[in-house]
């Protein structure tokens, strides 16, 4: 039979009729697929180009934009310039040694981006220390020697030179007002108590005033424990204030008492001392850059420390805090930002003087730039070893800035509150480049973060961080060591983030003023984390930071 029979009956032509009807409709059903088929990739190219469209509209923020291999890159740079250091035979970036070339490194990298850069000259001071010096005595024909950095020290910016002379105290034993030194002898060494009433600069200039051949300042009971200090004794002012041209030496409370014994015993105790210091004059710069983008009024000043001590390449203290503001700048330019609010990146030079650079920099404002600067925001030492994450507290701020720098504190506290990490809230001492912004003769609010310098690690801590309980933060806190196997990537990361978020919002406000000043109560409703979690939160205002 023929299988292209119908089933129930027919011809050879109902067949072909058929068979061309099935091909039309399986050429129909086949046009019909494609047509779907083309439909569905219709669809999910729309869909895919819908959301590119959509994600190249959202503008890029700085938190997202901000990225670790650039700061390592940065801290690299960092670490050759201190490397190539002509200046010792150790890597450094401090005032006398490689500093300018790590100036200028931040100064080109910011201008091949489109920033306005400036360098901001000032002459300082710097001082040298050296080698050899004594502290001696002799009572009932024994010799006394006494101990350097245990029993006394010689203080930063001492005259330099020998001395030998009767031990005298003034009447008040403090010398902090020059009627102190009425009848000093002549020529004599001016023994001195620590006190908080006058800084040891006035203490030492009252006596070099009245003729003292060198002044001893000792530690009081109130200061028992304290080693001899390494303070530095120069004036309020000290790009005019004249230096204390003879010896000032510290001394411990052990020395003070064991000295006052012997003047007890015998009615009078000749000393010989030697400090073997010099002070010599130098040039350096803070870098300053911005862009013509937002309102000039209520600028945000971010600002880290660039410079390093002598004695190493510090590349946490402070490259780490300089290299995260660098690709902030950076990441400012690239992403096109467009902030309410204007925003001067600095990196201050010699910190390590005693935070000369952002002092300066406050110095020469006159009121009107002074009231225009709505803020500061500042980063030092963000990748310490034997880290904790730490906010300053600006809680504890004068009271004419306090709600403003209290607003910066859990602005900081933000981005660890968010991805549920514990940090510590700082002692607000002004210790760092913040320091002259909230200085009560200024007033800028200031917020700031760190990671630990030379305290000592709590056990609470430890819990919270990991890490060594009773060890240092950072063991090579102004050390040769401080270099970039010294640095802890992913706390420095997570620093970075929190400045990132805390800029991003504050650049972006349209009231700038009205954020700061907001009711911290209404603020803290919005991050209930860091009132649901106290948990996260170590109070520490006694921890040990950094000593400018």
């Amino acid at each position: 039979m023929d299988e292209r029979q119908p089933l129930f009956g027919g011809n050879d032509e109902a067949v072909k009729r058929h068979e061309k009807k099935e091909g039309q409709r399986n050429k129909l059903g086949l046009l019909l697929i494609v047509i779907v088929i083309l439909a569905i990739v219709a669809a999910v190219v729309a869909v895919i180009v819908t959301r590119n469209e959509s994600e190249s509209s959202t503008p890029t923020t700085l938190p997202s934009a901000v990225k670790m291999e650039n700061i390592r890159k940065h801290l690299q740079a960092f670490q050759e310039i201190a490397n190539n250091n002509n200046n010792s035979n150790l890597p450094s970036r401090s005032v006398l040694n490689s500093y300018n070339e790590s100036a200028e490194y931040v100064f080109k990298t910011l201008e091949e981006k489109g920033f306005e850069v400036t360098r901001q000259y000032f002459t300082i001071p710097v001082n040298n220390e050296g080698t050899g010096n004594y502290l001696r005595t002799t009572f009932q024909n024994v010799n006394f020697n006494f101990i350097e950095g245990a029993e006394f020290n010689v203080m930063r910016y001492s005259g330099n030179g020998l001395a030998s002379g009767l031990l005298v105290a003034p009447e008040d034993k403090t010398g902090c007002n020059s009627t102190s030194f009425v009848g000093f002898p002549a020529e004599a060494i001016a023994f001195l108590n620590y006190t908080e009433e006058c800084s040891y600069y006035q203490m030492a200039k009252h006596a070099s005033d009245a003729g003292a051949k060198a002044v001893l300042i000792a530690n009081t009971e109130s200061r028992s424990s304290s080693l001899p200090s390494r303070s530095r004794v120069t004036g309020d002012d000290i790009f005019s204030d004249p230096l204390i041209e003879i010896p000032v030496l510290s001394g411990s409370y052990e020395l003070n008492q064991r000295l006052s014994s012997m003047i007890a015993d015998t009615g009078s105790l000749t000393v010989n001392l030697m400090a073997n210091t010099s002070n010599v004059w130098a040039t350096t710069y803070n870098v300053l850059a911005s862009m013509d983008r937002g309102n000039k009024q209520t600028m945000i000043v971010v600002g880290s420390h660039l410079d390093s001590v002598p004695a190493g390449p510090g590349i946490n203290d402070n490259g780490s805090g300089s290299s995260v503001n660098l690709e902030l700048a950076l990441q400012f330019a690239a992403t096109g930002a467009q902030p309410k609010n204007n925003v001067l990146f600095a990196w201050w030079g010699a910190e390590e003087l005693g935070l000369l650079g952002s002092k300066y920099f406050v110095s020469s404002l006159t009121e009107a730039q002074r009231n225009n600067i709505s803020l500061n925001l500042n980063m030092d030492m963000l990748g310490s070893p034997n880290y904790y994450r730490g906010v300053y507290n600006g809680s504890k701020a004068n009271p004419a800035i306090r709600k403003q720098s209290e607003t910066l504190r859990f602005l900081l506290q933000e981005d660890f509150c968010s991805k549920g990490l514990p940090m510590v809230i700082l002692d607000f001492t002004g210790r760092s480049d913040y320091g002259p912004f909230i200085d009560d003769n200024v007033l800028i609010p200031a917020g700031a973060v760190a990671t630990g310098a030379d305290g000592s690690k709590s056990m609470a801590e430890r819990t919270a961080f990991g890490g060594f309980a009773n060890a240092p933060y950072d063991t090579c806190y102004h050390q040769l060591c401080d270099n970039i196997d010294n640095v802890n990537f992913d706390v420095l990361g997570e620093m970075a983030s929190s400045v990132a978020n805390a800029l991003q919002v504050l650049m972006s406000e349209d009231n700038l003023q009205g954020f700061l000043m907001q009711e911290t109560a209404s603020y803290l409703d919005a991050l209930k984390c860091v009132l649901d979690e106290k948990s996260t939160i170590i109070e520490l205002d006694s921890v040990s930071m950094k000593m400018a």
